[in-house]
C-alpha cells in the first residue's frame, strides 16, 4: 500500500493550492469583519423594558389621574412573556368625560416584546384602564386569552409623553406601578429597533423560556439546538433586540470563512475562494436572514459545514491519507448533519447529496486503485496474485469498513446529537424521560408541519424561489412622516440568484456534454458535480415534502451551492477564453451596486416611499 501511495503522488503530486495561506486568512478575516462591521448597523436595541404587570384575573383595573386636562393621541403598551402559554390580551382603556368613564380604546397585545399602540385621541383628565379578553376580529380566539404581562405603557401628546400623572383606584393584587417604571425606554415609534418583528415572536421568547427553565415552550414545532443557541446572546445581553439577534448574525458573518473554505477546496484557487465569499457576501438573504431572530443562520452554517467536510473527503484519496485519518473529514460531516438536523429538519434534506458524493467517491477512487494496481503489474513492479490481495484489502478497508464507520457517523451520532439536544428543556415535562420526549416531540413536530395548509400572504411555491416571484415581507414601520417609508424583506440578490440559476443549468450541460472534462481535467469535472448534488438534495425534496406552505427563506441553504456552481461556470468560459476577468469583475462590481441600492429594504432603513416603490421590479414584490 505504501508502494501505491509513492505512485500516485509521483502522477499527481502533492496540491498545495488547496490549503489556507496566510493570504487566505488575511482575506477571509478582512471579509468577515467588514461583514461583521455592516451587519452591525441597527442590529437592534440594547435595552427593552424588563418588568411589568401581570394580572391574573379578568378586569383587574386601575385609574391614572393626570390632575389636569390633557390631550392624548398616541397610547403605546410592550408586551412581555407572563406565565401562560397564551400570553395575550387587551387593555380596554375609558376616559373621563366629567360625570363619569365612557369608553375611549382599546390595545390588543397579541404578540410579545413590542410595542404595540393605538392612535386613537381623547381630551381627558384621568383614564380607567382595565384588562380584558384578547380582542379577535374574526371569532375564533375570543374569549380565550387574557393571562398576558403588560411591561410599559405610555401616553403621548404630539412628540412628548406625558410624564406627570399618579395611580390610584387600584383594583389588582399585583403592582401596577410596574407599568410606568421604565418611561426613559418608550421609544417614539414602534420599530424592529426596539422590539420583535416577523418569526421573533416565537424564537426570542422560547429561547428566553429555556433559559429560565419554564414548563411552558411557545416554539415547539423545531428542536431546540437553534433556541439554545439564539439564547448565548440573550444569556450575554438580555432580553431586548440587539441580545436576541447576535447570535444569528455573527453566524452569519462565519457562514464567509467556511464559504472561503469551500470554494479554497473545490478550487484550489484564491481568486475563485474569494469570488464565492463576496457573492454571499452581498447576497440579500443572507444578509436580511441572519439579523432575523429565528433559527435559520445555524441551519445554514451547519449544511455548510457538514458539505465542507464532504468535499475534503470526496477530492481526496483515502487510501493516500491512511484509513482513519480518512475518516476524520467524514466524521466532523456527520457531526455537522447531526448540529443542522438538532436546528431545524430541512439540514436534514442535505443527507441523500451527502450520500451520493460518498458512494461516487468510492467508485471513482476504486477503478483509480484498480488502474494503478494494473500498471504496476505492468511494470512487474508487483504480480497479480499481490494485485488480487492488495484489491481485496481496499474493497475490506475502503469500502466495507469505511461504510460501517458511516452508520456511527451519519445515522448514530447525528440521531445522539439530537437527543442530547432536549437536555435544556428536559425540566419542562416531568411525566417523560429524554427518549421519550425526543420520540413524542418529533410525531407532534411532523403533525404539525404536515398539518400547515393555512394560506399566507406571503407564501410561496418551491418552483418560484430560484426567480425570486414573491418576496416575504417581514416588517413595515408604522407611524413613519407622510411619505417616508421602513421596510424589511428577505429576497435574494438578482445578480447572484439570478445568475445562478442559470448557472446551475449551464454547469449540467457542461457535465453531460463532458465539456469541463475535455478541457480543463478530470478533476474539474469531478469537482463540478459537487455543488450540483449539494443544491439538489436541499432543494428537490420540497417538492414533495408534507409541509404546503413554504416560504422563500426555505431556499436560504441553497444560495452557497448556487453561487459555487456561477463559479464553476465562469471558471470554465473564463479558461476557454470566451470571457476575461474583467467579466467577472463587472459582475461582481453589479453584485454590489445592486446590495447598496437595495439596502434599505433589506436593513429596514428610513428611506422616502417613492425610493422603496421604485425597486419594486417585479408584479409581486411588494413592501
Amino acid at each position: 500500500m505504501h508502494m501505491m501511495n509513492e505512485q500516485i503522488q509521483e502522477r499527481a503530486g502533492f496540491d498545495p493550492e488547496r490549503r489556507m495561506n496566510k493570504g487566505d486568512l488575511v482575506i477571509v478575516t478582512a471579509m468577515t469583519l467588514i461583514y461583521l462591521f455592516i451587519a452591525l448597523i441597527n442590529l437592534g436595541s440594547f435595552e427593552a423594558p424588563q418588568t411589568g404587570w401581570e394580572p391574573d384575573r379578568l378586569n383587574e383595573s386601575f385609574v391614572v389621574d393626570f390632575g389636569r386636562e390633557v390631550e392624548i393621541d398616541k397610547t403605546f403598551l410592550f408586551g412581555g412573556l407572563g406565565h401562560a402559554w397564551g400570553c395575550f390580551g387587551s387593555l380596554e382603556i375609558m376616559a373621563w368625560d366629567g360625570t363619569r368613564f365612557v369608553p375611549y380604546t382599546f390595545i390588543n397585545m397579541k404578540s410579545v416584546f413590542r410595542w404595540h399602540y393605538t392612535t386613537d385621541s381623547v381630551r381627558t383628565r384621568k383614564l380607567l384602564v382595565r384588562n380584558q379578553y384578547l380582542r379577535d376580529d374574526t371569532g375564533k380566539d375570543s374569549n380565550k386569552y387574557f393571562k398576558a404581562e403588560y411591561r410599559e405603557l405610555a401616553f403621548f401628546s404630539g412628540s412628548e409623553i406625558i410624564r406627570d400623572f399618579t395611580v390610584t383606584g387600584v383594583q389588582s393584587d399585583h403592582d401596577v406601578n410596574l407599568l410606568f417604571d421604565e418611561q426613559e425606554l418608550v421609544p417614539d415609534r414602534p420599530s424592529f429597533l426596539n422590539g420583535t418583528y416577523f418569526d421573533e415572536v416565537y424564537f426570542p421568547r422560547t429561547a428566553l423560556e429555556q433559559i429560565e427553565n419554564r414548563s411552558i415552550l411557545y416554539e415547539n414545532t423545531h428542536p431546540p439546538l437553534g433556541k439554545t443557541l439564539l439564547g448565548l446572546g440573550i444569556r450575554v445581553f438580555g432580553m431586548n433586540p440587539f441580545g436576541w439577534r447576535i447570535m444569528g448574525t455573527l453566524f452569519g458573518a462565519l457562514m464567509l470563512p467556511l464559504m472561503y473554505l469551500l470554494g479554497k477546496r473545490m478550487f484550489k484557487d484564491s481568486f475563485w475562494a474569494f469570488f464565492c465569499t463576496y457573492l454571499l457576501m452581498f447576497d440579500f438573504m443572507h444578509f436580511t436572514q441572519t439579523r432575523l431572530a429565528t433559527i435559520d443562520s445555524y441551519t445554514a452554517f451547519f449544511v455548510m459545514g457538514t458539505y465542507l467536510f464532504m468535499l475534503d473527503y470526496y477530492d481526496s484519496r483515502a487510501f493516500e491519507k491512511g484509513f482513519f485519518k480518512s475518516l476524520a473529514p467524514l466524521l466532523l460531516s456527520g457531526i455537522f448533519l447531526g448540529l443542522g438536523g438538532a436546528t431545524k429538519w430541512v439540514a436534514l434534506y442535505g443527507a441523500f447529496g451527502l450520500a451520493v458524493l460518498f458512494f461516487m467517491s468510492r467508485i471513482r477512487e476504486y477503478i483509480e486503485y484498480n488502474r494503478l494496481l494494473d500498471l504496476s503489474v505492468e511494470q512487474k513492479k508487483i504480480n497479480a496474485d499481490s494485485r488480487k490481495k492488495l484489491r481485496r484489502a481496499y474493497v475490506l478497508k475502503y469500502f466495507v469498513l469505511t461504510c460501517l464507520f458511516c452508520i456511527l457517523f451519519f445515522i448514530i451520532i447525528p440521531a445522539a446529537i439530537y437527543t442530547l439536544s432536549f437536555i435544556p428543556i428536559q425540566n419542562h415535562n416531568d411525566n417523560m424521560g429524554l427518549i421519550e420526549e425526543v420520540i413524542a416531540s418529533v410525531k407532534s413536530m411532523y403533525e404539525y408541519h404536515k398539518g400547515v395548509t393555512e394560506p399566507h400572504p406571503y407564501s410561496s411555491h418551491w418552483y418560484e424561489w430560484p426567480l425570486m416571484l414573491r418576496p416575504i415581507y417581514y416588517h413595515s414601520g408604522p407611524l413613519l412622516p407622510e411619505g417616508m417609508g421602513s421596510s424589511i424583506a428577505s429576497f435574494g440578490n438578482p445578480m447572484v440568484w439570478w445568475t445562478g440559476f442559470i448557472a446551475f443549468w449551464g454547469v449540467l450541460w457542461l457535465l453531460l456534454t463532458r465539456r469541463i472534462k475535455k478541457n480543463m481535467g478530470p478533476g474539474e469535472a469531478k469537482n463540478a458535480w459537487f455543488p450540483v448534488i449539494g443544491y439538489l438534495s436541499l432543494y428537490l425534496p420540497w417538492a414533495i415534502a408534507p409541509r404546503k406552505l413554504t416560504f422563500i427563506y426555505h431556499y436560504f441553504s441553497c444560495v452557497p451551492f448556487l453561487i459555487l456552481m456561477t463559479a464553476v461556470v465562469l471558471r470554465y468560459i473564463e479558461g476557454i477564453k470566451l470571457i476575461k476577468r474583467r467579466s467577472i469583475y463587472i459582475l461582481m462590481s453589479l453584485v454590489l451596486i445592486l446590495f447598496i441600492l437595495y439596502y434599505p429594504v433589506l436593513s429596514g432603513l428610513e428611506v422616502p416611499r417613492w425610493y422603496l416603490n421604485i425597486l419594486r421590479i417585479l408584479p409581486r414584490w411588494d413592501w
